[in-house]
């Protein structure tokens, strides 16, 4: 009978570091070739210079690093400048809705000047800030308000970004690539960096599913 070689438990640990090592190091790789969309969040595009602005050769998104700060900002203006105690919440309620109102200019087509989506964003976030503030002086019960905050605003954010999600599929259905991302120039700072490290396109195998689901 042949011996059948087998490997002492020192070696077996040093395979099983390595293993894990590698898949660590491969998914890192992966994380840092997406780089490019984690401050623009859209590809590197001339359809989406609207969405982005630039400061020095970084790219930033108008909604997440105008809007976001923007709120928080409000919310901590309001809470100093208003006796939130006393107020009416009704009124911290419309005058919620009146600054989200700002978002119809984004269906009417009108945020395709730069300046003018700078605007909305700063209006339509200083507009979530009453409503955060509403949903916490509704009640003094601080588990409804809760409740209410959680439900209020898990709406609002899956309703705005459904519209954003569709508004950027939109506007790659409608470009001379028609979604075919895997060869699409605003991806290539992705794409190089996935060759460089020995890499699959992962936008490529995407596409493949799709066209095979179709």
């Amino acid at each position: 009978m042949k011996n059948i070689p087998t490997k002492n438990s020192s070696s077996a640990k040093n395979d099983i570091e390595h293993y894990g090592t590698n898949i660590f190091s491969r998914s890192w790789a992966y994380v840092r070739s997406l780089k490019p969309l984690f401050l623009s969040h859209h590809p590197d595009c001339q359809r989406f210079e609207k969405h982005i602005f630039r400061i020095r050769k970084y790219r930033f998104c108008i909604g997440c690093f105008i809007g976001y700060p923007v709120a928080i900002i409000s919310i901590v203006v309001l809470y100093f400048l208003l006796n939130l105690y006393e107020i009416d919440p009704t009124f911290l309620f419309w005058m919620g809705v009146g600054f989200m109102t700002s978002f119809i200019l984004s269906p009417l087509k009108l945020t395709r000047h730069k300046p003018i989506k700078i605007g909305q964003k700063i209006l339509f976030n200083i507009g979530g800030a009453f409503l955060f503030w509403w949903a916490w002086s509704i009640t003094s019960s601080f588990i409804f308000n809760l409740l209410l905050f959680i439900g209020l605003f898990s709406i609002l954010f899956g309703l705005v970004n459904a519209y954003h999600s569709y508004g950027l599929y939109a506007t790659c259905r409608e470009c001379e690539y028609h979604l075919q991302w895997e060869v699409c120039p605003g991806f290539q700072d992705i794409f190089r960096y996935c060759e460089e490290n020995n890499l699959p396109n992962l936008f490529k195998q995407v596409n493949l599913v799709r066209s095979a689901e179709e």
